[in-house]
């Protein structure tokens, strides 16, 4: 059994579900793939193995105004494969949800052909990516149109007229106003398409009272043999909603208080929810998506909140969340007001080494990332450039930044044919595709000399920075922390490694200091022994997430104490340490 979310995430800072930006920016899907390659290395490390992706991974694919894009699919066949064997690799299940505009049951010519190249689009991405028959596209019926029957023939009829590769792709979901399960049912009849039951809106729609136990099982009996069937879990929110207006005399705005619509998802399942929807599964397998608008960290919560009130369904479960994904969740209310803006433009700062890989940059429009060797987040909508010791007056510095057009898969041997004999020549790497590079307004500087890789940020973190320790994408209680760090004057370095004993260690923040330094991590787990650190002068101290909220002040006043304990803040080092 697959537990799972859809599109968004809100356990990690930065990663977004598909390349947003609007066509004069030239979206394209490879850059959606990127992104949705880091957030299956994400869930994999969160041990979430059920997902789904953006319907709009292919930007404007299917868009009858923008021809130029209708291509992507084909453009990308190398990266669909790659990003395919990746999902398999994981075992993790991706799917889609079409999109609003995909409506079967229209009379309307013009929409119908939009949603068959809609359709067709997401089949052929789920095929390019050489996935399995459970990738499904999930769609509704679409309106009744006040004659739900007449609806139905028209969604079956445009469902026979769909190539056969499509229909092997799509799953029929009931919904909570029109077309219930016995409608759906019906229509499964009709042409064979397995059924997602939905729990929230077989409560809110069931016209013929059928019982959820039993509901549930007609449900699963429409799958095929071999394919898990996929169910949606939801609750109803029961948050007051503020709707702002605005006044039609004097036009001032003002807000109102409503009660909450039963429709609308919550941020978390109701314990008794996901109870009663594995009481009623009872040993019968499926795989759950969860839709709340905590999306990945709701899926932790479920884990939880089994083991407390019905620890004897926990193993039908048959996984837990990680540490890091659990940790996350006290930070869950503040971070939906400073994360939830998927618009914001990423960066993704890379080191330039030498001359020759900066003027490949930028005068033919390329870098090249390992992909053996990539860091977890290599998607972004542009590349910033860290220079080193090699550039002169520009060492140590960001000065450049350049728009991402594309990732592409190649070898080593294509990208510098006049290298053919180096060891790595054979490797595979991304080969980031450049448009004009351009200087920032200002240079951002490297505050200390430190070891510098890859920074995933936003462009506004970039324009704004005064450091590079201003750039790095937090938590909350990060950012808590950095900014009260910064009030008392105390200069602190993030995702700083400390290069002591055998092997280095990362700490989320660290001062050094005069004797040796101070390093925090925002967990109660240690990961690893701490001697050699010790005999280096560092001390780690580690706090939870939940102590940092509670208690701000006093967290930063024990770090304090440790620093000056170490002698104070080393203001300056002689040695600079890059990759």
């Amino acid at each position: 059994m697959r537990w799972g979310s859809a599109v968004r995430i809100l356990g990690k800072p930065g990663l977004k579900p598909y390349d947003t930006r609007r066509w004069k920016q030239q979206p394209h899907l490879t850059v959606s793939l990127m992104y949705l390659r880091d957030i299956l290395k994400y869930l994999y490390r969160s041990h979430i193995r059920l997902y789904r992706m953006a319907a709009e991974l292919a930007p404007y694919v299917s868009h009858p105004d923008f021809p130029e894009f209708h291509g992507q699919i084909e453009e990308s066949e190398a990266e669909l494969a790659h990003v395919g064997d990746l999902a398999r690799g994981y075992d993790i299940r991706l799917t889609f949800h079409a999109p609003p505009h995909v409506v079967l049951s229209s009379d309307d010519d013009t929409r119908w052909c939009y949603s068959r190249d809609t359709l067709e689009a997401l089949a052929r991405i789920l095929d390019a990516m050489g996935l399995g028959p459970e990738s499904v596209i999930v769609l509704h019926v679409g309106g009744g149109y006040d004659a739900p029957e007449a609806a139905m023939d028209r969604f079956c009829r445009h469902v026979d007229e769909l190539p056969s590769f499509v229909r092997a792709r799509l799953a029929l979901e009931h919904d909570d106003t029109t077309f219930d399960l016995s409608d759906v049912l019906a229509i499964h009849h009709r042409t064979g398409i397995p059924v997602v039951f939905d729990l929230l809106h077989h409560r809110l729609l069931n016209r013929r009272a059928i019982p959820l136990e039993d509901a549930l099982h007609m449900a699963l009996d429409t799958w095929p043999e071999g394919v898990t069937p996929k169910v949606h879990l939801a609750s109803p929110s029961t948050a007051m909603r503020m709707v702002e207006r605005r006044n039609p005399v004097t036009g001032k705005r003002f807000t109102t208080i409503h009660p909450p619509l039963p429709n609308q998802h919550s941020d978390f399942i109701h314990p008794y929810d996901a109870i009663a929807l594995l009481e009623a599964l009872g040993e019968r397998d499926a795989d759950v998506l969860v839709e709340a608008r905590g999306h990945d960290l709701a899926v932790a919560r479920v884990y939880q909140d089994i083991l407390r009130f019905a620890p004897k369904l926990a193993p039908r479960l048959s996984w837990r969340p990680s540490r890091t994904l659990a940790e996350a969740m006290p930070t869950y209310t503040a971070w939906t007001g400073d994360m939830s803006d998927e618009e914001s433009e990423r960066v993704l700062v890379v080191v330039m080494n030498n001359e020759r890989d900066f003027a490949i940059a930028r005068d033919e429009g390329w870098y090249r990332i390992p992909v053996r060797r990539a860091p977890h987040q290599v998607a972004a909508d542009y590349l910033a450039f860290y220079m080193t010791k090699s550039f002169g007056s520009e060492r140590w510095t960001i000065p450049y930044l350049a728009p991402v057009l594309g990732y592409r898969l190649a070898r080593r041997r294509d990208l510098l044919p006049e290298e053919p004999d180096h060891p790595r020549a054979d490797e595979w790497y991304y080969k980031v595709e450049l448009g004009p590079m351009r200087r920032l307004p200002r240079p951002i500087p490297s505050r200390r000399l430190r070891r510098v890789s890859f920074i995933p940020t936003t462009l506004e973190r970039l324009l704004n920075a005064e450091e590079i320790n201003d750039l790095w994408l937090h938590s909350d209680i990060q950012e808590q922390l950095h900014a009260a760090f910064k009030e008392r004057y105390t200069p602190v370095e993030h995702h700083y490694v400390i290069a002591e004993g055998e092997s280095p260690y990362r700490a989320d923040m660290a001062i050094p200091c005069i004797d040796g330094g101070v390093g925090v991590r925002l967990s109660r787990s240690r990961r690893r022994k701490e001697e050699d650190l010790e005999r280096g002068g560092w001390e780690m101290l580690y706090f939870s997430p939940d102590e940092v909220l509670d208690d701000l002040e006093e967290t930063v006043e024990q770090v304090l104490d440790e620093v000056r304990e170490h002698g104070g803040v080393r203001r300056e080092t002689t040695e600079e340490m890059v990759f």
